[in-house]
């Protein structure tokens, strides 16, 4: 297989979570290249853990941990297995497998993991714990926004196409926002964009258009500039400009 552009990382945790972020996958980057990991945190039973002062319950307590973890490993290669067989069939992928063993908290096993990778997007979904729940223990996906340091994309249980919304603010932030979507962009085959930003005041309540219209607009300096700058970043990729929109509005 040739360079690979695109490099995911999906948090494996098998049933219906894992199952929503292969379907997203499947749908967003049909047709494209990819390399995809696989990553799966392995939490041992407690009763495998505890070491024993008894020299032969000590070694049968080792055999049984490492009969665990090859039984784990052993299921989670074949499910991996068949859905690389899946995906290959709708785009050009190469697979990685990964499983670790959780040391200490699940969450800053995986943040030691990532410190020193370079994924293009961390891929995981979100069990939904609630308000008081991620309050009390903070959720995993919270934490993983907090202290991660790669894009991290949290994938819901819905329908998946590929249309996208993306929100953006002015300054450095926002140009960094559209300028990682744009990379991403430049490696799908089919998709339809919409860049959306909140203003305080534009002369009427939206303008919606290519950013060639945007810029033909009356617009502030300071907007004026920013789209300038993003159509550097436009001319820089390859990208279906047809199917990109760009949104102004001053009202949600």
């Amino acid at each position: 297989m040739g360079e690979i552009s695109l490099n995911l990382l999906c948090c494996y945790t098998k049933g219906l979570f894992s199952r929503t972020i292969i379907n997203y996958i499947k749908e967003l980057f049909r047709g494209s290249k990819l390399k995809l990991t696989f990553y799966h945190l392995l939490e041992i039973p407690s009763n495998l853990l505890i070491p024993s002062c008894d020299y032969l319950k000590e070694i049968k307590r080792q055999e049984a941990l490492e009969r665990f973890i090859e039984h784990e490993r052993e299921n989670l290669f074949k499910e991996w297995e068949q859905i690389t067989k899946e995906l290959s069939e709708v785009m050009d992928l190469e697979t990685e497998f990964i499983v670790e063993l959780i040391q200490g908290e699940k969450v800053e096993t995986a943040l030691h993991y990532l410190r020193k990778k370079n994924y293009t997007a961390v891929l995981m979904g979100k069990r939904g714990l609630g308000k008081l729940a991620s309050i009390y223990a903070g959720s995993f996906s919270h934490k993983m926004i907090l202290y991660g340091n790669q894009p991290l994309w949290i994938i819901r249980n819905k329908r998946f196409n590929q249309k996208i919304l993306v929100a953006f603010d002015l300054g450095e932030q926002g140009l960094k926002v559209i300028e990682y979507v744009l990379n991403i962009l430049s490696f799908l085959k089919d998709y339809k964009v919409t860049f959306f930003h909140w203003v305080g005041f534009i002369g009427q309540s939206s303008i919606e258009g290519s950013l060639e219209d945007l810029l033909n607009q009356k617009l502030s300096p300071e907007l004026n500039d920013f789209l300038i700058q993003v159509r550097i970043y436009f001319n820089e990729k390859p990208l279906l400009h047809k199917n990109i929109t760009f949104k102004l509005t001053n009202f949600f």
